[in-house]
């Protein structure tokens, strides 16, 4: 009490009163009329004393939260007034705390009736409520930092006797609590206790000692049983001992399910520490204990991993064996105090012999009657931990608003773990966190998930999402929704109300419009504008630009099919009908065949040169129904390619083009046909016109016959020019047996077998004479090809000095190098030649 003036204790210590009330902040005297205590472990001790003072009006801001000691006191036997050295009084029970209450009773005119509460500072948390977070922290680190924040210095907290080891939690969360209920609920989870006790150095501070085992019990206390007759001397004694059993679980089962634990998703254990003791029956089994793991049964304390499933199932069955036999009993002796286990001599229950844990205590005293408390606690037992009352979690109904916290302020980027898990920033919590860090890793509920399939819009920085909480557990949260606000306004208002929309952040787009007659179906994303577009179309103002369907991009577009293209006006109304009827077009092909069949019939009859209708049969059965790999495109009013350049049109085999009315090529400039084995044209009816409106018009057949055959008249005619026939062998005319024949050697052969008529006023005889016509010379030797060989699709690349191999049709093999510009003499071949050509590996030297 050296906090306490001298002369005040002086004064207080003289009167006659066994219990003193003294305040370190002011001089007040007072006279205990009488007062009532309780106390409990993991409670703060609770004190009322009724005082009366000759102060007949105490200002409560004098008295209310300053420190108060209340002291319990008897008359010291061995005092004489002839041994000053020995005290008057001896000191049995000193409660220090703070003044909570304080009431004015009743006055006179001599003094003044008052009534004060006095508690440890520890119910001042009672007065703070919050809503907030903690991250990475232990339950006993929470606990600590909490009871710091109310001023409590760390000499007033007394961890070091846990003997569990408690894991960090991701996030603990307080919502709506008072840190009292905070601190308590938290330490009740665990099955940590605490109690008061005197700081062993310094005088005038309690320290909360808290524990977790039994090691913490107070021990060596003995007070004796009151007689059966009732007589003692100058003795402390307990009496009225009664006990009360019941009937409890024998076991207790936790259960929970550990999402992001692929091994042991559902950590489970089962737990008796009363090995089956008397009266025991069936399992309390409790799921959604917030644990990760199984735990170790058999391990033992110390340093042992807490909050495992066999850990909470093992404090679970404790609280309720320490309930099993419940103990009573009245003492005066005031140094008892919750915690402390109490060693009773004489005559006893048997139940109380192997010792008494006093877990509460309810006391009273006063000027009238002595000090008596009432004591509840259980039998001592060496298997079973006294464990606080377990006080369940606030439940969170519904959902919290929150927003999603990126690495940085507006990030532009989803910041999900590997697992899909977003950062949020609550709405209730006020505390700074660095950005990023604001919880725990929280899922995103969605309408479908599976194993790497399912669908997930990333969440990005400052998106607001509604939480919701697994049974309403604070510390299981799950992102339940995503919602719109004042600073995120929705993608459809009433301004768009028919449309139905699917946004994100990059400005990929599905819209689909359910206005009556305007409905329609948009697919878009930003890049190159590519869009698709079903339906009605309307430009960015909504008006009409057009109707059915539309591919654009300003970028490339690739089709790509492996089994086919279809691509058809046929319509099929009430899009019924199957994928790939090509009705149609199959009896168009039909037709063509025909057609060609019977064209082909007249050029074989007119002798002409016939093509092979099989492979148009072939085409036709490959692309009915997309039989094989290909594309069939039919037009009801026609098909037209137009480009400003060039069109080109190449088949591997064969081309084939077929019309059932006409035909026509139109080419401004010049016109080239080239074929490696023959052209034959045939014509059933119109005959065949073959115009040069300017230039020359030349045939030539080099290394064969040309032809001439008609069933009448035929004419050549110059008009402004020379007719010239000549040939190398001779020139044979002849008609109804005669003729002209010029022979080789110039002589000319005249012949009738009837007569020759000649005509002419002059008929003139000259010497000898020849012509100067030179006769056209042809290039010896078959057409051929000359191959260059070049990497794929990059004619450009020639392999320079690559070594290749040939196989011939005929199955002969040739190998050769190309020289530096891609060529060899072996690559020379004819225009119709088919081969094989394969590069060859040559090792490196």
């Amino acid at each position: 009490m050296a906090d306490i003036p001298q002369k005040h204790q002086q004064i207080q210590a003289d009167t006659l009163n066994r219990y003193l009330l003294l305040f370190k902040r002011t001089t007040i005297e007072t006279d205990i009329e009488s007062f009532t205590g309780q106390e409990a472990l993991s409670e703060s001790f609770h004190y009322t004393v009724r005082f009366t003072s000759p102060e007949k009006d105490i200002p409560a801001d004098n008295i209310m939260m300053q420190p108060a000691i209340f002291v319990i006191r008897r008359p010291n036997p061995d005092y004489s007034r002839y041994l000053p050295n020995q005290p008057k009084w001896e000191c049995l029970r000193e409660i220090h705390g703070i003044i909570t209450t304080f009431s004015r009773l009743a006055t006179n005119k001599d003094e003044s009736c008052y009534e004060a509460t006095i508690e440890h500072p520890l119910v001042l948390l009672r007065h703070s409520r919050r809503y907030a977070i903690y991250q990475q922290v232990s339950v006993p680190e929470v606990v600590t930092r909490i009871l710091k924040s109310h001023g409590l210095h760390g000499y007033e907290i007394n961890m070091d006797n846990l003997l569990w080891r408690y894991p960090q939690r991701e996030m603990i969360v307080q919502w709506g609590e008072t840190d009292y209920d905070f601190v308590l609920r938290l330490l009740s989870e665990t099955g940590i206790w605490f109690r008061f006790e005197p700081h062993e150095k310094v005088e005038n501070v309690t320290v909360i000692v808290f524990s977790d085992s039994l090691k913490m019990y107070i021990r060596g206390h003995t007070i004796q049983a009151l007689p059966e007759a009732g007589l003692v001397g100058n003795t402390l004694t307990i009496r009225d001992m009664v006990s009360h059993a019941q009937v409890t679980p024998r076991a207790a089962h936790s259960r929970n399910y550990y999402y992001h634990n692929k091994e042991e998703p559902f950590p489970e254990s089962t737990a008796d520490q009363g090995r089956e003791a008397p009266f025991t029956v069936g399992c309390d089994y409790q799921y959604g204990d917030n644990t990760q793991s199984m735990g170790d049964r058999y391990a033992v304390a110390p340093g042992e991993v807490a909050e495992s499933a066999w850990f909470y199932a093992r404090i679970r069955h404790e609280r309720h064996l320490c309930a099993r036999v419940q103990l009573h009993a009245t003492a005066d002796d005031p140094a008892i105090l919750p915690g402390m286990l109490v060693q009773i001599t004489g005559d006893t229950p048997q139940v109380f012999e192997p010792g008494f844990l006093v877990t509460s205590l309810v006391c009273q005293g006063g000027r009238g009657h002595g000090f008596q408390a009432k004591l509840s606690g259980m039998p001592k037992n060496n298997l079973v931990v006294w464990r606080p009352a377990y006080r369940p979690r606030p439940v969170i109904t519904g959902t919290v608003p929150a927003r999603v916290s990126g690495s940085k302020r507006n990030d532009q980027l989803a910041r999900p773990d590997k697992f899909g898990r977003y950062k949020v920033k609550f709405s209730f919590d006020r505390d700074e966190w660095h950005k990023g860090e604001e919880s725990m890793p929280v899922r995103l509920a969605r309408i479908y998930a599976g194993d790497q399939y399912g669908i997930h819009f990333p969440l990005l920085d400052n998106m607001e999402v509604a939480v919701a909480f697994e049974g309403g557990d604070p510390e299981r949260p799950y992102i339940a929704h995503v919602l719109h606000n004042a600073f995120n306004p929705d993608v459809v208002n009433y301004t768009n109300s028919t449309r139905n929309v699917i946004r994100t952040h990059g400005k990929n787009k599905l819209r689909m419009e359910d206005k009556k007659g305007e409905q329609h179906i948009k697919l878009a994303t930003e890049p190159g504008k590519s869009q698709l577009n079903l339906g009605r179309m309307v430009d960015a103002e909504r008006k009409p630009r057009g109707e059915g369907a539309e591919l654009r991009t300003d970028n490339h577009t690739a089709i790509r099919s492996a089994k086919g293209i279809l691509l058809t006006t046929a319509s099929q109304p009430g899009a019924k009908g199957k994928q790939l009827d090509m009705a149609e077009t199959i009896r168009q092909l039909e037709q063509a065949l025909v057609l060609a069949r019977s064209l082909q019939g007249s050029a074989q009859q007119a002798g002409s040169d016939t093509v092979d209708t099989g492979s148009q049969q072939e085409a036709n059965q490959a692309l009915q129904h997309l039989n094989q790999p290909g594309i069939v495109a039919w037009g009801d009013a026609g098909i037209t390619q137009v480009t400003p350049k060039n069109l080109q049109l190449s088949a591997g085999k064969d081309a084939i083009v077929t019309a059932e009315n006409h035909g026509s090529i139109n080419i401004l400039k010049t016109l080239s046909l080239a074929a490696g084995q023959g052209i034959s044209a045939f014509v059933r009816k119109a005959g065949i016109k073959l115009i040069a409106a300017s230039g020359n018009l030349n045939f030539q057949a080099q290394r064969g016959t040309l032809s001439a055959l008609s069933e009448q008249n035929m004419q050549l005619t110059s008009s402004k020019g020379e007719l010239q026939l000549s040939a190398k062998n001779g020139i044979f005319l002849h008609s109804g047996g005669g003729g002209i024949r010029i022979h080789p050697n110039g002589s000319v052969e005249i012949f009738s077998p009837v007569s020759i008529d000649q005509k002419s006023p002059t008929l003139a005889w000259h010497p000898g004479d020849t012509t100067k016509l030179v006769a056209p010379a042809f290039s010896p030797g078959a057409l051929g090809r000359k191959v260059q060989l070049c990497c794929a699709g990059e004619p450009g690349q020639v392999l320079v000095n690559q070594a290749f191999r040939i196989k011939r049709a005929d199955g002969s093999v040739v190998e050769g190098k190309t020289d530096a510009n891609g060529h060899s003499p072996l690559l020379s071949l004819t225009e119709t030649e088919a081969c094989v050509v394969s590069l060859k590996r040559e090792a490196k030297q």
